[in-house]
């Protein structure tokens, strides 16, 4: 009776642990486990066990924790004192999670939902890593000479931003390139804005469209020319380098497009939240993620970050309310 009060505290109940094979995964694939469970001083009635994806995202110094999943384990069973069990534990990632950077974080919480008792828990942190395809892309960047911002990586409207500047050849004409990534079957398409340093002062804010297919992404020497090339042809278009004419391209094929005011003719854009752009890495515009509806998810934050801008914290370097991708130059 006594042993029995004491788990109604925590004391002497039932214990869980989550042992994962590989601290990390790359979306779209499976991360493989086992559960190891230990009975306390009295038979315990377990009425779930399951498991929390956890997303913790940082603004402004402050934390926003949001549940991006719920992974039922098993349900209804009798763990008796003493007794050790393991089951076995699978999940695979979907593919429109934002990935692991500095301010973007996720934690496995295992909870032992246990009838009459205190609930027992286990958390253990998940480096998510971009799909093969992005990691290649980033590291055709890479050998570009270009080096992802610390503030890479943060979470917008519609989908994960990504932000590099130059230290090699693009050092001097580029200040910075920041993309969305769709990763698609046939390769990896980037929504890209390009801060070319002007020749008159300052900068210009250049926009395009870069479709790297699979087959140049196996080869990194042709994923690092096309992304090369992409870049030279923005600079051209935005009239940085004297010594380089601008192409000329007919209104329906011109790649670029500025801000208002800019030379460069309008082209079609794609719309963020439509069939294409909503399915981008880190879009919760994008229909579900497991367990939960994403644009609640999104609501739930935007929330926390409208409590904030009351306090103080501006939402614009949270949400990017500028000229990126916050929609306000797409057509």
């Amino acid at each position: 009776m006594w042993k029995r009060f004491l788990t109604k505290f925590g004391i002497g109940g039932a214990k869980v642990d989550l042992m994962l094979h590989r601290p990390h995964v790359h979306l779209g694939e499976t991360l493989e486990g086992e559960f190891w469970l230990e009975g306390g001083s009295v038979a315990q009635h377990v009425r779930a066990l399951d498991v929390l994806l956890e997303l913790e995202m940082q603004a402004e110094g402050k934390g926003y924790r949001q549940t991006a999943a719920v992974i039922p384990v098993a349900s209804s069973f009798t763990i008796q004192p003493g007794e050790r069990k393991k089951l076995p534990f699978a999940y695979k990632l979907p593919l429109h999670l934002p990935i692991s950077r500095p301010t973007v974080r996720y934690t496995f919480v295992t909870r032992l939902d246990i009838a009459n008792g205190a609930d027992a828990y286990d958390e253990d942190a998940i480096e998510i890593l971009p799909p093969p395809a992005l990691e290649q892309t980033f590291a055709a960047f890479a050998a570009l000479g270009f080096r992802e911002k610390p503030a890479s990586g943060r979470i917008t409207r519609y989908g994960q931003e990504f932000s590099f500047f130059p230290t090699g050849e693009f050092h001097g004409i580029v200040q910075e390139v920041e993309f969305l990534a769709l990763v698609e079957t046939e390769g990896v398409r980037l929504h890209m804005e390009v801060d070319v340093c002007h020749r008159a002062g300052g900068e210009r804010e250049m926009k395009r469209e870069l479709f790297l297919p699979l087959e140049s992404l196996r080869d990194l020497e042709t994923a690092v020319r096309l992304i090369r090339d992409a870049l030279e042809e923005t600079v051209q278009a935005a009239g940085a380098i004297d010594s380089l004419e601008p192409h000329h391209w007919p209104l329906s094929s011109s790649p670029f497009y500025g801000h208002s005011g800019s030379h460069v003719p309008p082209v079609s854009r794609p719309h963020h939240g439509g069939s294409g752009w909503a399915g981008a890495i880190g879009g919760f515009a994008a229909g579900m993620l497991t367990g939960m509806i994403a644009e609640e998810l999104l609501d739930d934050v935007i929330d926390d970050v409208a409590d904030d801008i009351a306090d103080g914290i501006d939402a614009d370097d949270w949400f990017d309310g500028g000229d990126g991708f916050d929609g306000g130059d797409w057509l």
